[in-house]
C-alpha cells in the first residue's frame, strides 16, 4: 500500500513532502521522472519548505535527507548537466497556481517539441525541422491547445493519403482517431432497446458543390448525434458538376472519402439502394408493393429530379421523385431548417428531462438575428425513419453546421467538429493530385529563396479569385484593384497560385505578373499532376486543397469556395492573420475573431476548428 501511496503522490500538481522522509524523497524522485517543475514541490517544514526551488549537487547536506535533481534531469542526454532550465525565483514567495498551469504547459510544449531531436529514425537523425511530423503535429498550430489540454488525441494518429508519392503533408484529418473519440457514445440516441433500425433518409441541397457539402454537415452530426443509419440519396446530376460527358450522374461518395474500413467502422450510414433492399422487402419495415418494387430499386440507385412519376417507366434516367414518394409514406419530416432564422440545440437536460441544463449559453447562440431555438426532445427520435427534405423550403439545410448546430456541453460541441475535421473530407485521388501540385510549387519556390513552414505547406501563396456568375456582384472586382488591395500581403517575387473560374487568366492577372510573381493555375498541371485522366468535376476540390496549402491567402468575400480554403487553413493550423479578402471593405475580416452565431455563410469562422480537440470553447485570448 506504501508503494501505491508514493505513485498517486506524484501525479499530484503540487506536492509537500515530510523533510527527511526518504518516502518523500521517492515521490520527489518520481515527480521528476514525469517531468515536473521544481516549483511545484514543497516541504511542510518551515526552514526546508522552499528546499527544492533551487539547484543542488549530490553532496550538498545529508545524503538521503531529500533526493537531488541530478537523479532525473537531462538523464536521457550524453553531457554532464549541473542546473536544469528553470532559473530561480523568490524563494520566499509559493509558486502562483495560475503561474504554476502556465508554466507546466510551456515545459511540456518544450518537452514534445524537443523530445526526438538527435535520435535517430529510419537511419536518418531527426533534426528541429523534422519534429512537427514525428508528434506535435497532431496539436495543429495555431488552431491547437497545449497537448496536456487535449485528452481527444491520445491515441489518435494523423491521417494518411493514398497517392504514388508522399503527400501526408496533406491530410490534415486524424485517423484513427484518439482513443475517447472511437468509443463515444452519443446521450442524444434512442435508450429504448429495440431490434428495428432507426434511419435518416435526406435529399442533398440542390445548389453548387459547397451547398450541398455545407448541408451534408449538418445532416451527417444530426444522424451521429442521434444515433441513426444515414441513407445516402441515390446518384444523381448534380448543379455545376455535370463536366463529365459520359456520366452526368454523381453521389457523395464520389467526392468524399466514404469507402474506408475505418470510416464504415466510425460513420453509421448504407446507400438507398441496401435500405430498399433491407426496408422494402416483405417483412421489412416498410415493404414496398410487389409491382412497384423494380421500379423503386430502380431508382435507387440512379434518378433524374424533377421528372413526373405519372407513367413513368423503367428508363435509364427514372425520377427521383419515386423514391421521394416511397419515403414520405413511411417517414417523418421534422420540422427543423438552418435557412430560416432558426438555431437546432442538443441540450442534455432538456432531452432526458425536458429541463435544460445550460439555457444561457443556447439563448446566447441563438441570440443574433432573434433566431427561434429549438431543441431537440426525445418526441424527434419517436419516428423509425427521419426524412430530411434539406434541398428545398421549409426544411432546407443550408448553412455552417456549427453556425446552425449547438451543443450545450461543449466537450460534445468539440466531439462532433472533430468528427466532421476527420470523418469528412475529399477522396485520396483528390489530396494525391493537389499534393503533386503543392510540391511543384514548393520546388518553384524555393528557386526563388522561399522555404516550406514545419508542417509541409507554404512556400508559396495563393489566391482564390472568383469571377464567373457570381451572384454578388459588389465582390467581383477588376484585376487591378485586386493587386492593389493584396499588393502588401505578397513577397517579393513570390510564386502564387490562383484559383479561378476567370476565362481569360492571362490577361486579367498582368497587374501580378508586372509585379514579378511568377502565376500558377490549376490548367498548368494536367501532365504533372495526372488531371486529364481524373474526373472533371474533382477539378474545383484540388484547386481548394491547393490554394488552402499556401503561406498567405486572399480570398473572394461571400464565395463558400473561398470560406472552405479557410476552414482548410484552419484545420492544418494555419493562422488566421494570413488570410484575406480581396475586397478592401473585408481585406481583414478574418483577422477579427468572433464566435459564430449566425446562420449565414458568407465566410467561415474559426469555432469550426480552433482549440476543437480540447473540451473548452474557443476564445478571444486563445486565438
Amino acid at each position: 500500500y506504501g508503494m501505491i501511496d508514493t505513485v498517486v503522490a506524484s501525479r499530484g500538481t503540487v506536492f509537500a513532502g515530510t523533510w527527511f522522509s526518504t518516502f518523500s524523497g521517492y515521490i520527489i524522485r518520481l515527480r521528476g521522472y514525469y517531468g515536473m517543475s521544481k516549483f511545484f514541490t514543497y516541504y511542510s517544514w518551515l526552514e526546508r519548505k522552499f528546499f527544492m526551488h533551487r539547484w543542488m549537487e549530490v553532496g550538498d547536506g545529508s545524503y538521503y535527507a531529500r533526493e537531488y535533481p541530478t537523479g532525473w534531469t537531462s538523464i536521457d542526454g550524453d553531457i554532464f548537466v549541473d542546473n536544469d532550465t528553470e532559473g530561480s525565483r523568490d524563494s520566499t514567495l509559493a509558486f502562483p497556481r495560475d503561474e504554476m498551469d502556465k508554466l507546466k504547459a510551456e515545459a511540456t510544449a518544450t518537452l514534445i517539441a524537443t523530445r526526438y531531436i538527435g535520435e535517430k529514425k529510419d537511419d536518418k537523425v531527426v533534426s528541429s525541422a523534422d519534429v512537427a511530423h514525428v508528434d506535435t503535429h497532431l496539436a495543429r498550430g495555431i488552431a491547437g491547445r497545449p497537448m496536456e489540454s487535449t485528452p481527444a488525441l491520445i491515441g489518435a494518429k494523423r491521417g494518411h493519403v493514398t497517392c504514388d508519392t508522399n503527400v501526408d503533408s496533406l491530410a490534415y484529418w486524424n485517423e484513427p482517431q484518439g482513443n475517447r473519440d472511437s468509443t463515444f457514445i452519443t446521450p442524444f440516441g434512442d435508450s429504448q432497446s429495440s431490434s428495428k433500425a432507426k434511419y435518416l433518409v435526406f435529399t442533398a441541397d440542390k445548389g453548387g458543390f459547397n451547398n450541398i457539402r455545407m448541408s451534408f454537415e449538418i445532416i451527417l452530426v444530426i444522424s451521429a448525434a442521434l444515433d441513426r443509419i444515414l441513407v445516402l440519396p441515390p446518384e444523381q446530376p448534380m448543379y455545376l458538376l455535370k463536366n463529365d460527358g459520359a456520366k452526368k450522374h454523381r453521389g457523395l461518395h464520389h467526392f468524399f472519402e466514404m469507402e474506408g474500413n475505418y470510416y464504415k467502422k466510425r460513420v453509421k450510414y448504407m446507400s438507398m439502394e441496401e435500405f430498399v433492399l433491407k426496408e422494402g422487402r416483405p417483412g421489412g419495415q416498410y415493404p414496398i408493393p410487389a409491382e412497384k418494387m423494380d421500379d423503386i430499386l430502380h431508382a435507387s440507385r440512379v434518378c433524374a429530379p424533377g421528372r413526373h412519376v405519372s407513367g413513368w417507366k423503367s428508363v435509364d434516367n427514372p425520377a427521383c421523385e419515386v423514391i421521394h414518394d416511397y419515403l414520405v409514406q413511411h417517414a417523418i419530416t421534422p420540422n427543423i431548417t438552418a435557412t430560416h432564422h432558426e438555431c437546432l440545440v442538443f441540450d442534455k437536460g432538456m432531452y432526458e428531462k425536458g429541463v435544460p441544463e445550460d439555457p444561457e449559453s443556447a439563448m446566447k447562440f441563438c441570440s443574433s438575428g432573434k433566431r427561434k431555438l429549438v431543441y431537440v426532445t426525445k418526441k424527434l427520435q419517436e419516428p423509425s425513419l427521419l426524412y430530411i427534405q434539406g434541398g428545398k423550403p421549409p426544411t432546407r439545410m443550408l448553412s455552417h453546421y456549427y453556425g446552425y448546430l449547438h451543443f450545450s456541453d461543449v466537450s460534445i460541441g468539440n466531439y462532433y467538429k472533430r468528427y466532421i475535421r476527420d470523418m469528412l473530407h475529399f477522396r485520396h485521388e483528390i489530396f494525391c493530385a493537389a499534393g503533386k501540385i503543392v510540391k511543384f510549387l514548393q520546388d518553384a519556390a524555393k528557386e526563388e529563396g522561399f522555404s516550406t513552414d514545419s508542417d509541409g505547406g507554404g512556400g508559396y501563396s495563393s489566391l482564390h479569385v472568383r469571377r464567373g456568375d457570381f451572384q454578388y456582384k459588389k465582390m467581383k472586382v477588376s484585376a487591378e484593384e485586386w493587386y492593389a488591395n493584396t499588393k502588401e500581403i505578397w513577397k517579393k517575387n513570390e510564386v502564387l497560385y490562383i484559383a479561378t473560374d476567370e476565362k481569360d487568366k492571362a490577361t486579367f492577372f498582368e497587374p501580378f505578373r508586372r509585379a514579378g510573381h511568377k502565376i500558377y493555375y490549376l490548367s498548368d498541371f494536367n501532365e504533372i499532376a495526372g488531371l486529364d485522366t481524373m474526373d472533371p468535376n474533382w477539378m474545383g476540390m484540388i484547386d481548394v486543397v491547393v490554394a488552402s496549402r499556401g503561406c498567405a491567402f486572399a480570398g473572394t468575400f461571400r464565395s463558400t469556395f473561398s470560406g472552405y480554403i479557410n476552414r482548410l487553413r484552419g484545420y492544418y493550423g494555419l493562422s488566421m492573420k494570413d488570410s484575406w479578402f480581396g475586397q478592401l471593405e473585408q481585406q481583414k475580416m478574418m483577422h477579427e475573431f468572433h464566435n459564430v452565431n449566425l446562420d449565414t455563410y458568407a465566410k467561415e469562422w474559426p469555432d469550426a476548428w480552433l482549440g476543437i480537440d480540447a473540451d473548452v470553447a474557443p476564445s478571444q485570448d486563445i486565438f
